[in-house]
């Protein structure tokens, strides 16, 4: 099975991700394909050294975003790399899993054996990560495995005008009416994420591929479910999808790879300036990505390193606040989050 990592900037972040893989997945049979969209070379390079076995792949824009960062420039180029996840997943293995390089494996799984069972069920997308939100899970199940619950969409509606409707339309005060008239909550809206995931997951590559028709270099989730309400609708059989019986991923909160749309109010903080404090003390065998695992990576440490270099876009005061509103994020719709 083939192992997609989307990758920018967070070199500290990756090497754990990559790290977490090699602990927990003892199949031999899997690639690391790690799809980078800017991240500096020589962060890389220490990487290829550490990991010899993995493939890094580069977006179109690579040059000119790595080139940005290394010049300290927080104005980066904030075009979205889909067309390299696209031709991944097109060369990939028939399922592959797919996660963000601050991801990482928290317990062994067998990734054969979930392969050829997702195989003979036929199991669109599986998940291995949902933050301990119940919401983010279906609210009926057909069949449970050793591995993995299985189940069929049982949405509120499955036609995809409709779903846009009730779910998507912001204007001339539907919402309210939808909700006044309880045919619209928050709570059905989630369930729509039972089948769609930006990564997290193992997914057949049809599947994912679908997913991102007519994306036009956007990542526009309303897009997506729209197109896998049209993937369950083109077929008259049952469309199977699965979610592991336990969390396996465990994702970061410490940081974030951009700052685009990560600028809190009233938070003078830069997420490019701290992950160049963070990226060079890596670099530099100044900070271990893997100290305080499985746990998210050592605060402790990480405002060590922000007091002492005193980075007026970065201190470890302007940290702290944006890392409480980020988890904020999560925390308010369900999320459970250490």
């Amino acid at each position: 099975m083939d192992l997609l990592i989307k990758s920018f900037n967070r070199p500290y972040y990756l090497d754990r991700c990559i790290q977490s893989i090699y602990l927990n997945i003892h199949d031999k049979n899997f690639n690391i394909i790690v799809l980078d969209d800017g991240t500096p070379k020589k962060y890389l390079d220490k990487l290829l050294e550490k990991f010899p076995s993995i493939t890094i792949l580069k977006s179109d824009l690579y040059f000119e975003k790595s080139n940005a960062i290394l010049n300290g420039d927080s104005n980066v180029n904030s075009k979205i790399p889909i067309d390299l996840w696209l031709s991944a997943a097109e060369n990939a293995s028939n399922y592959f899993l797919l996660i963000e390089d601050d991801f990482w494996f928290t317990k062994p799984i067998h990734l054969k054996k979930i392969r050829l069972n997702l195989e003979s069920d036929k199991i669109k997308m599986l998940k291995l990560c949902w933050l301990g939100n119940p919401k983010l899970l279906p609210n009926k199940i057909h069949n449970v495995n050793d591995e993995y619950s299985i189940f069929t969409p049982n949405l509120y509606t499955t036609n995809p005008v409709l779903f846009h409707f009730i779910f998507r339309l912001h204007r001339f005060k539907i919402r309210k009416i939808l909700t006044i008239f309880k045919i619209y909550n928050l709570d059905k809206y989630l369930e729509y994420y039972s089948i769609y995931a930006t990564s997290g997951a193992i997914f057949n590559k049809k599947y994912f591929l679908k997913l991102w028709k007519n994306h036009k270099n956007n990542v526009d989730e309303g897009l997506q479910l729209s197109n896998a309400l049209k993937f369950i609708n083109r077929k008259k059989k049952l469309q199977f999808f699965g979610f592991t019986n336990s969390e396996f991923l465990r994702t970061g909160f410490l940081s974030s790879a951009s700052n685009q749309n990560k600028k809190f109010e009233n938070v003078n903080f830069d997420l490019f300036a701290f992950n160049k404090i963070i990226n060079e003390a890596w670099y530099n065998n100044g900070f271990d990505a893997m100290e305080n695992y499985p746990k998210d990576l050592n605060e402790d440490k990480i405002d060590d390193l922000l007091l002492k270099e005193c980075h007026s876009d970065a201190s470890s005061n302007e940290w702290k606040k944006w890392v409480h509103k980020f988890k904020n994020q999560y925390l308010d719709f369900g999320c459970k989050i250490d």
